[in-house]
């Protein structure tokens, strides 16, 4: 299922990526859930999809959090993949993923490491590795609920899951698949593909670098943090999970006092009292007061 918004000159690139390792009608539904697209995404549907790609159109933008919703209630098989229509997968994602539900029927999600690309498609990053071999992650949810070690791209999902837990949180704007993940991790075992099978595109267009300019980022980081908190059953992970998710907060408030500061000072004052709030020593903090006391006088 690929959820799209505004991305049709990446879509192509998505499209084949899958179309180039086609399971087959009887076994792989392929379908383009647009969130009412300016682009015409539909056109690059009908030019590059092989007539094996559907498409079905929002009435109206619903945003990205209710057009995943859609394309997991359109989806008719029983395990979904949503592929952001600038992301996507490597040759043997879909095989690699199917010999692991067959080889590991306990798990109900399963994950690859994947490479962070650019718009071009240079790699930039890739993902850590969690273990050596393929197989069922242990005790993963008391890792996830300290970081983001999963991208959208990479994970495929049980239906079945969604249908019992739910879907993604419409309260979160912008970290709504890391809650997603954790709370699966948190009620069923999930499985691990050591290669790096899918790609995820960082570009200048994306939702998550216009949310670094508001705040937007910086304040759903805050919203998950209390989620994943209720999730902890011990002190002990209550204590991991606040310690790094604050680290976190502070890390994307600085980076966003950074892109602010080149283009609206009132905007990068606001950043500077998130940096403040969440410093992680005091050192940190008195640093951050002056700079802020700077502003406000020059």
């Amino acid at each position: 299922m690929i959820p799209t918004y505004n991305c049709a000159h990446l879509l192509q690139k998505t499209i084949e990526s899958v179309l180039d390792q086609d399971l087959g009608e009887e076994l792989m539904q392929i379908e383009v859930i647009d969130d009412c697209s300016t682009d015409n995404p539909e056109q690059i549907v009908k030019d590059h999809g092989r007539g094996r790609v559907r498409f079905f159109r929002q009435e109206k933008n619903v945003k990205h959090v209710k057009n995943f919703q859609t394309a997991i209630n359109r989806a008719e098989g029983e395990i979904i993949h949503l592929l952001h229509g600038d992301d996507y997968v490597l040759p043997g994602f879909y095989t690699a993923m199917l010999k692991m539900y067959a080889d590991f029927p306990e798990i109900k999600a399963c994950f690859s490491r994947n490479y962070n690309v650019n718009g071009v498609g240079e790699i930039i990053h890739t993902s850590a590795l969690m273990q050596e071999k393929n197989g069922v992650l242990k005790d993963f949810f008391s890792i996830e609920v300290t970081d983001q070690f999963i991208q959208t791209p990479s994970i495929t999902v049980k239906k079945e899951v969604y249908q019992t837990i739910g879907t993604f949180n419409p309260a979160l704007s912008w970290t709504e698949d890391w809650e997603m993940w954790a709370r699966i991790a948190k009620h069923y075992p999930m499985g691990y593909i050591t290669t790096p099978l899918a790609c995820y595109r960082v570009h200048d267009t994306s939702s998550t670098s216009s949310k670094s300019l508001t705040g937007e980022n910086v304040l759903d980081l805050i919203r998950l943090k209390e989620i994943l908190l209720s999730y902890c059953d011990t002190k002990e992970l209550r204590e991991k999970c606040n310690s790094s998710l604050n680290r976190i907060i502070f890390e994307f408030a600085s980076k966003n006092y950074v892109a602010a500061s080149k283009v609206d000072k009132k905007l990068s004052r606001t950043h500077l009292l998130m940096i403040i709030k969440y410093a992680p020593n005091f050192k940190s903090k008195w640093y951050h007061i002056m700079i802020y006391i700077r502003l406000l006088l020059y």
